[in-house]
């Protein structure tokens, strides 16, 4: 099984003038990118087609962080409605408070969402130990209307180092494509 005829967008977390959580030069907007990039690599090479939220510093135009999420949504769900989006996938970093947490979030009653987060989790936790899936009532989970599964995943914590490796980062990538796999084959 490749990918091939699967549409997946990739929301890479904050931009622009909302850098999300940082560490000394860290941005979680610059590492949610780096992510992203390398995840769309590697699932256009297994036939997906990808669409990318933003593929730049930008932000949605919101006057704070809230209003350019609720912007975001906007902005997904009029671009992207009656594309056939199969997943929705946002992608952010955590802070490094003891209690933050690696992790994939679905929205409350997302009967897909929860198996695609479930799958997401076991095969990240194979790059990130103790990764957990759990409900989370966020806007862009929410509040999209445009996929038949939607996930956000936590990658890691802005104090990790491996969000400038290269290799580190294209197996974090590699981790959420299997754990693709594994969900479209359980929902086949």
């Amino acid at each position: 099984m490749d990918l091939s005829g699967k549409k997946i967008l990739i929301d890479p977390g904050h931009g622009g003038d909302f850098p999300g959580k940082t560490y000394k030069r860290r941005e979680e907007k610059v590492c949610t990118l780096t992510v992203s990039k390398a995840l769309e690599k590697l699932l256009e090479e297994e036939g997906a087609t990808v669409y990318m939220t933003r593929t730049r510093d930008k932000d949605f135009g919101g006057v704070d962080i809230d209003d350019d999420v609720n912007e975001r949504v906007k902005y997904i769900n009029q671009k992207y409605s009656g594309k056939g989006i199969d997943v929705l996938l946002s992608i952010h970093v955590n802070t490094d408070a003891f209690l933050s947490r690696v992790g994939v979030l679905y929205p409350e009653r997302g009967k897909a969402s929860k198996i695609l987060a479930q799958n997401l989790a076991r095969k990240y936790g194979t790059f990130m130990a103790n990764t957990i899936a759990s409900e989370a009532d966020l806007a862009v989970l929410r509040d999209t209307k445009v996929a038949g599964a939607k996930a956000l995943i936590e990658t890691g914590k802005i104090t990790q180092s491996w969000y400038e490796d290269d290799a580190e980062v294209e197996r974090a990538a590699f981790a959420i494509v299997a754990g693709l796999y594994d969900y479209f084959r359980e929902i086949k």
